[in-house]
């Protein structure tokens, strides 16, 4: 089911006749899991399950073992990652942030799809 076109941290995209432009498929599953990493832990009232909080462990004593098993937690609740084979989860330790890569699998078409992205203090 598509959802609205809104990457973390941008604006709602519209199109050249002024609609706001739907997302769906590998698209929709990235922006979902951008969403839900970069959400603060309980950071919906209603969910309080969903959220990994990944800003919050820039800035305190880096343990990249926990962000990486924290991605893996959120990512396993998005029903349209693959479990098998399981995605592959990278965090290293840049200048005030960490980078992440993250290898998946699409649920539904089982196509392989990359997400990469920095957070930084």
């Amino acid at each position: 089911m598509p959802d609205v076109a809104h990457f973390w941290g941008e604006d709602l995209t519209a199109s050249a006749t002024g609609d706001i432009l739907m997302v769906d498929g590998d698209d929709l599953t990235t922006q979902r899991i951008i969403r839900r990493l970069m959400t603060a832990v309980q950071g919906y009232i209603w969910h309080l399950d969903y959220g990994a909080g990944v800003p919050a462990q820039v800035g305190s004593p880096l343990n990249l073992d926990l962000v990486r098993s924290v991605i893996r937690a959120q990512i396993a609740i998005e029903a349209t990652v693959a479990r098998s084979p399981a995605p592959v989860i990278t965090v290293t330790e840049i200048l005030n942030g960490v980078s992440v890569y993250i290898l998946f699998y699409s649920a539904k078409t089982g196509q392989q799809a990359t997400l990469s992205f920095d957070v930084n203090k």
